[in-house]
């Protein structure tokens, strides 16, 4: 059975992801949903790797062929491409999702910012800790209750020690010592942190992640890519210069709430 709002106790997940810096949602997506992104989006993950041999600091190509670089060893990120079956409305305005971000924010002005992704594939090595901002450096000594911006991240396939699954280091969302922010691939490897722990999500399963928590990928060791997407929202007075590329008949063709997610977009032209 699918989540829905009505069972979901929503408070006690906005206390997981006050006090954590992530919370979990199992059973969001339709297998055959994911199965429909995954087909569509492993040629586009395979022109990425056979293109960028190298790693790379930018992401080149065609988002609709594969824009996309390796970030590091046999680590590649992608942007998605909106448009169908990755721009599935069951997605990005999934209910469950955006009654939790109403009711973090307390708002509903937010918008859509990006559609990313992230893949270890076959021999990609783990990735230093580090954090998806940099506002522990531009507000230092500032933990902010409310962050302004949260990934929403939705993994194609069960995720694993053997394939490569997120390791978290819950509560250091509110940690803004800007001495720390270049020492945790030294501090954070040789100290004792024992909260740090992976997470092991099922296909089917939604994340919110406060992108000022810690994390860091690890190796997969698997025969297989382990693709994640992340749609990423914030506040719509937070990041300001980066927005998600719509083809114009796309827009046309979204809800109200789509379309008001999506009010700050890039024209795209793919003629």
């Amino acid at each position: 059975m699918l989540t829905t709002c009505e069972n979901v106790d929503f408070e006690l997940k906005l206390a997981e992801f006050k006090i954590n810096g992530y919370v979990v949602f199992e059973d969001m997506i339709p297998h055959e949903t994911i199965d429909r992104i995954n087909a569509a989006f492993m040629p586009l993950l395979e022109h990425v790797q056979e293109r960028e041999t190298e790693v790379a600091a930018v992401e080149t190509g065609d988002v609709r062929t594969g824009l996309g670089r390796q970030q590091f060893t046999n680590r590649y990120t992608l942007t998605i491409p909106w448009m169908p079956p990755f721009a599935d409305p069951t997605i990005y305005e999934h209910p469950v999702i955006l009654e939790f971000l109403d009711r973090y924010w307390r708002a509903d002005d937010y918008v859509v910012t990006c559609y990313h992704s992230n893949n270890p594939c076959p021999g990609s090595e783990m990735q230093p800790w580090h954090r998806d901002t940099g506002l522990a450096r531009y507000i230092p000594h500032v933990g902010l209750e409310i962050c302004p911006v949260v990934g929403v991240k939705f993994p194609l396939a069960d995720t694993s020690a053997e394939n490569g699954s997120i390791e978290v280091l819950p509560s250091t969302q509110y940690l803004a010592d800007p001495k720390l922010e270049d020492r945790y691939k030294d501090v954070l490897v040789r100290g004792h942190f024992p909260s740090a722990h992976r997470l092991n999500l099922k296909k089917g399963s939604m994340w919110v992640q406060d992108v000022r928590m810690l994390h860091r990928g690890t190796p997969n060791r698997s025969a297989h890519a382990r693709p994640e997407m992340v749609v990423c929202y914030c506040r719509s007075w937070f990041s300001i210069t980066q927005n998600v590329d719509v083809p114009p008949a796309a827009y046309d063709a979204l809800s109200e709430r789509g379309k008001k997610l999506l009010r700050r977009r890039n024209i795209a032209d793919w003629t």
